[in-house]
Order: C-alpha cells, then structure tokens, then sequence
C-alpha cells in the first residue's frame, strides 16, 4: 500500500491512521500495530525533521507490506543522504542531563523491527524495516 506523504509533522497522524486500516485489514494484532505506529512516527519525523533542510515542500514515500509473518515498511525520500544504520548505539545509562540528544529514536525503532535496510540510489534513502506479526 503506497503512501505519499509531505514533508509536513501534520502528516504523521494520518499516516498512522492509514496503517492502522492496512492493520486491521491485514489481521495484524493490536500490539504489533503500535509498534509499527511507533516506528512510523520516528522515522517520518526524522525524515521531516533532516532530510529537507532547504526548507521548501517535498514529498516522499512510504510502502506497507503484509507477508507471511512480517509487515515491511519501506521508506523513500529524495533528501540529505543519511544512513541511519552508521549511527552508534545511544548511551542508556548515563542520567539524562549527562546523555547526548539523538539516537535513540533510531535505537528504538532497530529493538522493534526483525530487520532494518538502508540503500541509496538514484539520489534517493531506502530504508527497508520488516516487523515480525507474530
């Protein structure tokens, strides 16, 4: 089910109402659904958030697929090319006020998904994330 979403954080709420339709559709349970909601919601923020620092409108994409046992989530963007795989483990036992600011979103969306992708070609970030359904 392709999604073309706008660079906008108004986006999110409707995205992850579509996704929520895609679930219930598809028999996914409930409590994966949240954890597909929780994943939309940090990388679409991400991408809102860095990947157009010009500032202007732009879109991308988001493609949801049901298989046996998995969900796949693939985003697509024409942004700042931007791996977040490469990115160190954030620091989770430090206090907050100790801790750097970033990363985590990033960590929580790996401990969720049963695999994580990144590609780029053409100009274009592909982040494949497969979220196990059972």
């Amino acid at each position: 089910m392709p999604i073309k979403i706008k660079n906008n954080i108004e986006e999110i709420g409707k995205v992850c109402e579509e996704a929520r339709i895609f679930c219930s559709k598809n028999d996914v349970p409930d409590a994966k659904y949240h954890d597909v909601a929780i994943i939309l919601d940090e990388v679409i923020t991400n991408i809102i958030s860095y990947a157009y620092p010009d500032g202007k409108e732009h879109f991308f994409s988001l493609d949801l697929q049901k298989g046996s046992g998995f969900i796949r989530i693939k985003f697509t963007d024409d942004g700042v090319a931007f791996d977040p795989l490469t990115l160190d483990a954030p620091d989770t036992i430090s206090s907050l006020k100790e801790r750097k600011v970033g990363g985590l979103g990033v960590y929580i969306v790996k401990q969720l998904a049963k695999s994580v992708k990144y590609s780029r070609a053409n100009g274009r970030n592909q982040l494949e994330i497969k979220i196990s359904t059972l």
